[in-house]
């Protein structure tokens, strides 16, 4: 194909998510000395114009010029000839568990990094086991978890990190989400609802997979940091605490794993919660989760948890698209606490013989977790990919966001454009 490849290709542009990439990749593409061409891919060429129309008129621009890429997920050959057309692809099109792993083997085959917003622990890990050599060979970078799951947590243990004066030993994260007015209507949309069913439906393979992908253990460091499962306070933040069910926790891991492995740095414990401000909110999630998991579990469970996401999500989830002004009126708040010890060892893998002697408090802050922040966090990112890959480590590979963005300057971008990490306290302990 002669044509010059696009820099970014957004693949599922017509969906909820890739619709909202498009006012994010239409701003950042000409600002701070870029020219960043870009395009739109999916199966019906209508639909990405109806959007491409929608969306411009929305951000005040004429977007009747952009590249429109017609590609059919289900066909491999197709998606080769989209993943040749571009330097990077922004995949939207999940769940990933089904419909990921073609896409990156076709933008692998084709040279072309990938972006992906999947918070699916299993398709991650299996694509980093299956992948991560091809992609090294070509030198493609491919990276998951590139939106609210898991930008903020990875890349806020990193950015607490940098910032911490000492040895850092273990962070905890604790999530919370809140609404400006009350705007009635779902709040997600339904491809996260989906992902999640098939993700829980399949837990058990992670065990397997875990075993091929990392062989050893890593190495037990103390103090350490121990899980709380039953509801709990903390001084740090008004509410009950409780196990956060997403896949952070997991990325996090496999992040600091990869500093260990391939920079022998020693690797942080982290644990990730969320927070509510009611006892009738930790019930209702002890129920709500009991029967989503146990339905689950079962073909004719899932049927019901995909049909009616509304009744056992509580009107979370919907098959209709949340109204824009719920999403903007839906703000997050993730806090971040480390500790650590002020004086560093001759050698970082060495344990620590005393205690803790620093602590460090972080917050990683934004407005509409599901489509602003996700969005802004999948553009910065493929942004970063194209024009810093200099800065990202080895020659590419299947990585988590930390381990690929540590080095780069992914969070001064976000910082700019509405997702603030910041350092609230410092101090001995």
């Amino acid at each position: 194909m002669g044509e010059e490849r696009l820099d970014i290709l957004i693949l599922g542009a017509s969906g909820f998510t890739g619709m909202h990439c498009i006012p994010y990749i239409h701003k950042l593409s000409n600002i701070d000395g870029r020219k960043i061409t870009w395009g739109v891919a999916g199966r019906s060429e209508e639909k990405l114009q109806e959007t491409l129309n929608k969306m411009g008129t929305k951000i005040g621009a004429d977007l009747s010029q952009i590249t429109i890429v017609v590609t059919d997920i289900n066909d491999y050959d197709s998606l080769l000839e989209m993943a040749k057309r571009a330097k990077v692809v922004i995949n939207c099109c999940g769940p990933y568990r089904f419909l990921g792993e073609p896409v990156l083997k076709a933008c692998i085959a084709a040279g072309t990094h990938h972006i992906d917003v999947s918070g699916e622990p299993q398709y991650m890990e299996k694509m980093q086991l299956e992948q991560n050599e091809n992609a090294k060979k070509k030198g493609v970078y491919a990276v998951s978890a590139c939106g609210f799951d898991s930008i903020p947590s990875d890349l806020g243990v990193i950015f607490l990190k940098k910032n911490f004066d000492g040895v850092l030993n273990s962070v905890t994260t604790y999530l919370e989400g809140w609404e400006e007015g009350h705007s009635t209507g779902p709040s997600v949309n339904i491809g996260t609802w989906n992902s999640a069913v098939h993700s829980l439906a399949h837990w058990d393979e992670l065990k397997g997979l875990r075993k091929q992908l990392f062989p050893k253990k890593l190495p037990s460091y103390t103090p350490r940091l121990e899980r709380k499962i039953l509801p709990h306070k903390s001084n740090l933040l008004d509410g009950w605490i409780l196990p956060f069910p997403g896949s952070d926790r997991s990325v996090m891991t496999r992040t600091q794993r990869y500093f260990y492995e391939n920079e022998s740095k020693r690797p942080i414990q982290v644990n990730t919660y969320f927070v509510v401000k009611s006892i009738f909110l930790i019930i209702l999630f002890a129920i709500g989760g009991a029967i989503f998991s146990i339905l689950s579990k079962f073909e004719c469970g899932r049927k019901l948890l995909l049909d009616y996401p509304e009744l056992f999500s509580l009107g979370a989830f919907s098959k209709k698209q949340p109204s824009e002004e719920k999403t903007e009126n839906t703000w997050f708040q993730l806090t971040l606490y480390g500790e650590g010890w002020s004086e560093r060892l001759e050698n970082e893998l060495d344990n620590y013989t005393t205690p803790c002697d620093r602590s460090i408090v972080g917050k990683v802050k934004g407005r509409n977790p599901g489509y602003g922040a996700t969005c802004i966090c999948l553009v910065s990112a493929a942004i970063v990919v194209l024009t810093e890959s200099d800065k990202m480590p080895g020659e590419g590979g299947v990585l988590p966001p930390g381990a690929a963005f540590a080095n780069t300057s992914l969070i001064k971008l976000l910082n700019e454009n509405g997702l603030t990490f910041e350092i609230v306290s410092q101090k001995s302990i």
